[in-house]
């Protein structure tokens, strides 16, 4: 027989998100910074682009981390269901 589905613990999703906020700023920035480069050897203009398309990579790197900050903050504040807390 087989066992019953098991919910998955909160706090370890909670600890994958926190734990991948350390690579989403480095992996913006290389984006950003990497089409910069690939644009500058095309034109032959560097370090034009690689500076300009590393700061909007900087910049989505921060905005996306704001985001995911602002989703984890309310998804703690929400109370967990618990019983007695529907009116039995």
């Amino acid at each position: 027989m087989p066992e019953p589905r098991r919910e998955p613990d909160p706090n370890l999703r909670l600890l994958g998100d926190v734990l991948s906020f350390g690579w989403v700023l480095p992996a913006c920035l290389a984006a950003g910074g990497g089409l910069g480069w690939l644009l500058d050897r095309w034109l032959g203009s560097f370090p034009a682009a690689t500076f300009v398309l590393g700061l909007v990579g900087f910049a989505g790197g921060i905005r996306q981390l704001l985001r995911e900050a602002e989703r984890l903050e309310g998804r703690r504040k929400a109370p967990p269901p618990g019983p007695g807390k529907d009116g039995e």
